[in-house]
């Protein structure tokens, strides 16, 4: 019998754009991992909508499992990285209305686990920075220098270039003009292969006419999708979460005399400061015992992976942790590995090859000991009481 495994990508989620793929190795990981447990697997990845609303994405993993599931039998197990992990688990809630002619019900019965990845399941502080007036008009921008530095493994000149030029004419951004941006735009398109660059641009354009997403995000928002929806009773529910090392002098010696390693930490550093200014945040006594257990201590409520803090990322049974941002344990960090990326976001947090195989050994350990015997409390799979705004 073989187990399907649907892997769904995060927010500005692509399957691939060109030779880049968004879970760099993991596919490859998960099967050897799987084959070593005798669990004959195949994983497939999920094309998303990148900024598209929650709604609308969960309609897309259920349109995809439905089609899993009429072609094959066996087992489906759903893997979703960031906001994957939130789209994964609407598609699965019974009571969610979603924009399919698939049935949840239908479908649940045939998902057996869903394991979630650095998820923002209490929202992250980051969405409300982007869905501010300031934010918005730096959304594509941003999405189009990280498909710029995981295209050339490193910042192009003219980033800096351009970005000195924006920066001189603040008046561009404080008045919602683009014009400095679109010839930052078109600068680095022409740096794509025709076949990428027709893939970046409808990335873009995807990401202008709807930005749906980043409203859904914030911790007000997530926390109306957590009061709205449940989980299904048959599925097994687990979570990896990040913990990315705090920027400042000693990071910034780690990454050495590399000045585009350098610059990427100040932007790295900039978002650990925006995610981490989340509210106080309880943790289950089962999930503290586990936190102990992976780290040493429990994570701060300000402690975060770069995008999202790590006491968000919670949910379920906690399969593993890391000391790594919110891309590494997806394949994108420092390595010499055929077919893994390279570390778009400096954050000096030493996350390694070793780690990676743990993180994703373990995930397919979760996967393969699925029996009804092992599924958790229901109470485990609940959220603890938040304190009052």
């Amino acid at each position: 019998m073989t187990h399907h495994v649907v892997l769904i990508p995060g927010f500005f989620g692509f399957e691939a754009l060109g030779e880049l793929r968004y879970f760099a190795g993991v596919a490859d990981a998960l099967e050897r991992s799987l084959e070593e447990r005798g669990v004959a697997a195949e994983v497939s990845e999920l094309p998303t909508l990148p900024t598209a609303s929650i709604r609308v994405r969960a309609a897309a993993v259920l349109d995809r499992v439905g089609a899993i599931a009429d072609a094959n039998d066996g087992p489906i197990h759903l893997v979703g990285h960031s906001t994957g992990g939130l789209d994964a688990r609407l598609a699965l809630a019974p009571t969610a209305s979603l924009p399919s002619e698939r049935s949840q019900k239908e479908i649940f019965e045939r998902v057996q686990t869903l394991v979630t990845v650095s998820t923002p399941h209490l929202g992250t502080p980051l969405a409300s920075f982007f869905a501010s007036a300031a934010g918005k008009p730096l959304l594509r921008l941003f999405a189009l220098v990280m498909a710029a530095l995981l295209q050339e493994r490193r910042l192009p000149l003219k980033v800096p270039l351009y970005l000195g030029r924006i920066l001189a004419r603040v008046d561009d951004l404080v008045g919602l003009r683009n014009t400095t941006i679109d010839e930052l735009y078109e600068g680095l398109l022409s740096d794509f292969g025709k076949e990428q660059r027709q893939q970046v641009a409808e990335l873009l354009d995807q990401i202008a006419s709807d930005q749906s997403l980043i409203f859904q995000l914030t911790p007000a928002a997530v926390d109306l999708l957590n009061s709205a929806t449940a989980d299904p009773e048959g599925v097994r529910y687990g979570s990896v979460v990040t913990r990315a090392g705090r920027p400042g002098l000693q990071a910034m010696r780690d990454i050495g005399r590399d000045v585009y390693g350098q610059a990427l930490h100040g932007l790295f550093a900039a978002l650990s400061l925006l995610s981490g200014r989340a509210r106080e945040t309880p943790v289950l006594a089962a999930h503290e015992a586990r936190l102990l257990a992976i780290f040493g201590d429990v994570p701060e409520s300000h402690e975060n992976d770069g995008i999202v803090p790590t006491r968000s990322q919670l949910w379920g049974e906690l399969i593993e942790g890391c000391c790594g941002d919110h891309l590494d344990v997806v394949g994108h960090y420092p390595t010499e590995r055929e077919g893994l990326s390279s570390d778009w976001l400096p954050s000096a947090s030493g996350f390694t090859d070793a780690d990676f195989d743990r993180i994703w050994s373990s995930v397919a350990t979760f996967i393969a000991e699925e029996r009804a015997s092992d599924r958790p409390p229901r109470g485990l799979r609940g959220l603890p009481e938040q304190p009052d705004p």
